[in-house]
């Protein structure tokens, strides 16, 4: 019998998770990343280079490999991937559900018309409407680009001026002249992450987000990894389980991965985002099969080929503390070179350990958005707090030379 083929778009670092489970479990994987020097590319049976959100060409290349299945891993195209999904007649989600899960404006107006609990907002796609919805809504407001992911162009602003500013830089990670003005939440806030299959929602991931130093970082919102478990009281912990299904349905997520953001405001849960794709930055493919042992990308793709999924793998085989944290520029410079990586990687409690730094002589400025970490490491203890200290610890064991600008 031949091998499934599976057709994973990107190939990057993260990536190579998703081609490494799908090779493990005996299928024939086709990458297409739009660089040719990705390592999933070679990692796989067969590389394509070429753009991941052209669907023409990516429908070409399914064809040509005879895929049974397309799938990706960490990366904001869902809508991409539905539409060649269906170009190919193989499983995955409706574009339009795909679509109104991935426009921020879009799927903030079905939650709010479904009753779940969202910040109060407004689009508005000129500067008129822009000035005139911030003197109604009163500041601060949290300022965001329509479509796009990672932070990229997201803000607080605190007075008109800050917000024309702001405007111009969201208008720079837009492709369309749409942003979105929100009042602004506060409190702790949470990942999750789900699988969703046959009306049924297994939520396997639920993490504290951790956000160091927000006053060093404002007005823009840096994450700096996760903490595991959560210290969210018990009661809100069951609210947000609760609400995370209730999201599911208002958007109409019926297939494969729902990433969730959660707000806790006043001490009710709010949904910040609840995307239809797995997430980025090692946290459902990371984190938590590293402190837990759950593998969600191998029944995710299961679905991705028609096959029935292994849901026993969202079943936790061990419970260990664990902590991510990334290396994030604190400031402008010209980057050099970083050392003491091998040592990173073979400190106690390193379960992974990725850098991306660029090539020396770049430039670096003080991180606007999640795009310009460089350097994550993810560490498992017996404690929550150990794993804490090992993160912290094995991310400032990295040495890194920056001159001025």
């Amino acid at each position: 019998m031949n091998r499934p083929t599976i057709l994973l778009l990107g190939a990057g670092q993260e990536q190579c998770i998703a081609i490494d489970e799908a090779r493990s479990q005996g299928w024939r994987t086709v990458a297409v990343d739009g660089s040719a020097q990705a390592p999933g590319l070679a990692l796989a049976d067969a590389g394509h280079v070429a753009d991941i959100r052209d669907v023409a060409a990516l429908v070409g290349i399914g064809r040509a490999e005879q895929v049974q299945g397309v799938f990706c891993h960490a990366v904001e195209i869902p809508e991409v991937v539905a539409e060649v999904a269906r170009a190919l007649g193989l499983p995955g989600l409706a574009p339009a559900t795909a679509h109104r899960c991935t426009h921020k404006a879009t799927r903030i107006a079905a939650l709010r018309a479904a009753g779940i609990p969202v910040a109060d907002f407004a689009a508005v796609d000129n500067r008129q409407a822009l000035v005139e919805t911030a003197r109604r809504f009163g500041f601060p407001l949290v300022l965001k680009p329509v479509d796009n992911a990672g932070s990229r162009g997201v803000q607080v602003v605190h007075d008109e001026a800050a917000l024309r500013i702001a405007y111009d830089e969201a208008m720079q990670h837009s492709r369309s002249a749409e942003v979105l003005i929100e009042r602004v939440l506060q409190g702790p806030q949470i990942s999750t992450e789900s699988v969703v299959w046959q009306g049924r929602v297994h939520t396997f991931a639920f993490a504290d987000r951790h956000y160091a130093e927000p006053a060093f970082w404002a007005p823009y919102f840096i994450e700096d990894g996760i903490d595991f478990p959560s210290t969210l009281p018990a009661a809100q912990q069951q609210a947000v389980h609760a609400l995370v299904e209730r999201t599911v349905a208002a958007l109409g997520i019926d297939f494969g991965a729902a990433k969730g953001d959660i707000l806790i405001h006043d001490g009710v849960p709010h949904i910040i985002e609840m995307a239809c794709r797995t997430s980025g930055g090692w946290f459902g493919a990371g984190s938590i099969p590293a402190a837990t042992g759950v593998n969600a990308l191998r029944p995710l793709m299961q679905m991705a080929l028609g096959l029935t999924p292994d849901l026993d793998a969202l079943t936790p085989t061990r419970q260990l503390g664990c902590a991510q944290r990334y290396w994030i520029p604190r400031g402008p410079g010209i980057f050099r070179h970083a050392d003491g990586l091998d040592a990173v990687a073979g400190m106690p409690g390193v379960q992974r350990f990725n850098h991306f730094f660029p090539a020396p002589g770049t430039r670096l400025d003080k991180a606007q958005h999640h795009a310009q970490r460089h350097a994550q490491v993810i560490c498992t203890a017996p404690t929550r707090e150990a794993a804490i200290a090992r993160a912290e610890a094995a991310i400032a064991a990295i040495h890194t030379e920056v001159s001025p600008a």
